[in-house]
């Protein structure tokens, strides 16, 4: 290959790169790039109060669904709260796992036999979140009090990592050079979707709910989550407590925005 033609290639991929960008800003700018990207959708149990009510609200959270109390009283009674209890995570409403390939290499059973580890890890990471947080509003409290919020979890779907799942991505990557290894590939991916409450102490009414659903990030070089069948169960939850945290101290019209649904390298 000679210089010019060189520059013409070099000169195409970088066009090529900035109407991929453009685009890119085009949609984010009308929904979220979890929307744009990933399409995903989450459906909220019996768990919330207020399900029907969830909404998007890209200006101010990260989360899919999201519901805010509109009572002042009762938000004047939970600002005052400076500390919060993280209850249990339950999953008594989790649902079965439909991927094909999750019918390859695991049962019901199995994944069964693994929520109760998942749940005790998801209250960890979240109790972790506000523990560690560098401007923290609340102190962690060990047990339900008068002057503490309550953070009451629910694990709302489930689809482990499968070996299965990454083969066929690998084998389709190579093929098409990666182009359909992203949404056309999704349900091979591993997922997780969770419900949340944030409550108030004397009244016991809730004063904010969400609901929230990831895949595993498209990985353009390597991920080491899709070696560990938790994996990216994981690392959604260690997002999600952290984006919580931030969510709930930070100042009226300050936005919490959602990570990529695609990264570089993935541990």
């Amino acid at each position: 290959m000679n210089s010019s033609s060189g520059m013409k290639s070099l000169h195409q991929l970088l066009l090529l790169g900035g109407m991929a960008v453009a685009v890119t800003g085009s949609l984010c700018s009308c929904r979220t790039v979890k929307n744009v990207f990933a399409a995903t959708q989450v459906q909220p149990s019996g768990f919330l109060t207020h399900k029907t009510e969830l909404r998007q609200d890209r200006k101010r959270s990260p989360f899919i669904g999201n519901w805010w109390s509109k009572n002042p009283k009762l938000l004047a009674a939970a600002d005052r709260c400076r500390k919060i209890y993280i209850a249990p995570v339950v999953y008594d409403d989790i649902r079965a796992d439909q991927t094909v390939v999750s019918r390859v290499e695991h049962t019901a059973g199995w994944r069964k036999r693994h929520l109760p580890e998942l749940a005790q890890y998801t209250h960890a990471a979240f109790e972790h979140a506000f523990r560690k947080s560098r401007q923290p509003r609340y102190a962690v409290v060990a047990a339900p009090a008068a002057d503490a919020l309550t953070l009451e979890l629910s694990l709302l779907e489930w689809g482990p990592n499968t070996y299965t799942g990454l083969i066929v991505r690998e084998v389709v990557g190579l093929l098409t050079f990666e182009m359909g290894t992203g949404a056309l590939l999704r349900n091979t991916r591993g997922y997780i979707a969770i419900e949340g409450r944030l409550v108030e102490p004397r009244s016991r009414q809730p004063v904010f709910e969400f609901a929230d659903k990831e895949y595993g990030k498209i990985v353009l070089l390597i991920s080491l989550q899709d070696f560990r069948r938790s994996g990216q169960a994981h690392a959604a939850i260690q997002q999600w407590a952290s984006q919580l945290e931030r969510l709930l101290r930070a100042k009226p019209g300050e936005k919490v925005k959602d990570s990529l649904p695609f990264t570089i390298v993935n541990f």
